[in-house]
């Protein structure tokens, strides 16, 4: 959803699943419940992250990938357009930033509570993946950006770590 000039996820953003179709957010967070339920005995990364490719607009692919470590995973994907393009890297990779906060932030106490009591408290982690690395022009964000997300429940990760933004939100920002 865009207002104004900035991005807004909230629970009435439509996401896209790679197999179903079309998701509410609550339907998304059921059908992450469903897979970790369906294997309690593997533990799961779930990550988020958001990309962007700047042309005559901006367009932001922000995603929630859920891996069931060495067994798979299912991902999740939101596109959003800024009517113009953001030609100031820092304020491009802040607008990726604040849209995962937004993201993570609708991973309330309660929804991760759900999460936790399906494997017990014990084999989940929740990462926060920004396009960030020690290496290129990005390197002088890491510390602001990082600093940015510390207070979540989320573990943040850069590059090459953060593959949720830098590699599957990646992908998807390409069809611009």
């Amino acid at each position: 959803m865009l207002a104004g000039n900035t991005i807004v996820l909230d629970e009435t953003t439509v996401f896209k699943s790679l197999g179903k179709g079309e998701l509410s957010f609550e339907n998304v967070f059921n059908e992450i419940l469903n897979y970790i339920e369906a294997d309690k005995n593997s533990s799961y990364k779930i990550s988020i992250g958001t990309d962007s490719q700047v042309v005559s607009k901006t367009l932001f692919v922000t995603c929630i990938h859920v891996h069931r470590v060495g067994k798979g995973a299912i991902g999740f994907l939101h596109k959003s357009e800024l009517a113009r393009p953001i030609k100031n890297l820092r304020e491009k990779i802040y607008m990726e930033t604040c849209i995962s906060l937004q993201l993570a932030y609708l991973f309330d106490e309660k929804k991760i509570n759900r999460i936790y009591s399906s494997l017990d408290k014990k084999g989940i982690t929740f990462e926060f993946h920004i396009d960030i690395g020690r290496k290129g022009e990005t390197k002088v964000l890491i510390n602001e950006m990082v600093g940015m997300v510390k207070g979540l429940n989320f573990i943040p990760k850069i590059k090459p770590d953060s593959f949720c933004a830098s590699c599957f939100a990646d992908r998807h920002t390409k069809a611009i």
